[in-house]
């Protein structure tokens, strides 16, 4: 299978293993051969935000044909019930930061959706049936939870307390969910794996590089364990 891996950041690409020189790039994006021993890996540093993720993802499957795309990263917590360097699959995505914003409140719609009246379609995107099965028996001790995704870096403790109490979402990041609705829209499948590099919101996001990285090879190493799972 041809797989398309996305990271955010350096240092979240840096633990997977690929070819020293871009097999090409585009605009400013650098596209990677990966190596596995069941899959055919590309890979590419997105970048952060929706856009980057929406862009890179529809250049793997259009460009370069990939049949499944797998982001891995670092991501915040909001649910109190998590812990800081636990790794979380995500089972459901939300756009959070679409729709209307009416009397102070954000009113969130299915991103595409007209943003007006009552919202009338599921706000989430919902991993594949069958390959959460499959994750949850061969990892059952891996949390699986539902991740918010925004074009913000929330630093605002009432704010994380206002959308886990509105979503009761266990993490919150700025990719994973374009990356879900891309997938939707071309009818594949993806995978968001996420380690909590810190509990978004709490005003400590000064984060050490070395517990970056830490989170960040936490991460790679449960990807490495879903590519293993796929057949």
């Amino acid at each position: 299978m041809r797989i398309g891996i996305i990271c955010a950041i350096p240092n979240e690409l840096r633990y997977f293993n690929f070819s020293e020189n871009p097999i090409q790039k585009i605009g400013e994006l650098k596209f990677y051969k990966g190596s596995h021993d069941k899959h055919e890996l590309i890979l590419v540093q997105s970048g952060l935000g929706k856009v980057n993720a929406a862009v890179v993802s529809t250049l793997l499957i259009e460009k370069f044909k990939c049949e499944f795309l797998l982001f891995s990263g670092v991501a915040g917590g909001i649910d109190p019930g998590v812990e800081i360097g636990e790794v979380i699959i995500a089972d459901s995505l939300i756009q959070y930061d679409y729709g209307t914003l009416k009397n102070g409140e954000m009113l969130t719609f299915r991103p595409g959706t007209i943003p007006t009246g009552k919202a009338k379609n599921v706000l989430e995107y919902s991993l594949n049936s069958k390959i959460k099965d499959k994750i949850k028996a061969s990892l059952p001790n891996v949390r699986m939870g539902k991740f918010l995704t925004g074009d913000v870096f929330l630093q605002c403790r009432d704010t994380q307390n206002k959308l886990f109490e509105k979503y009761k979402a266990q993490a919150i990041d700025m990719e994973s969910a374009a990356v879900a609705q891309v997938a939707e829209q071309f009818g594949i499948p993806a995978v968001v794996v996420r380690c909590l590099s810190d509990m978004a919101g709490a005003g400590n996001q000064n984060l050490s590089s070395k517990f970056l990285n830490k989170a960040a090879k936490r991460s790679h190493n449960t990807a490495q364990k879903i590519l293993n799972i796929l057949l």
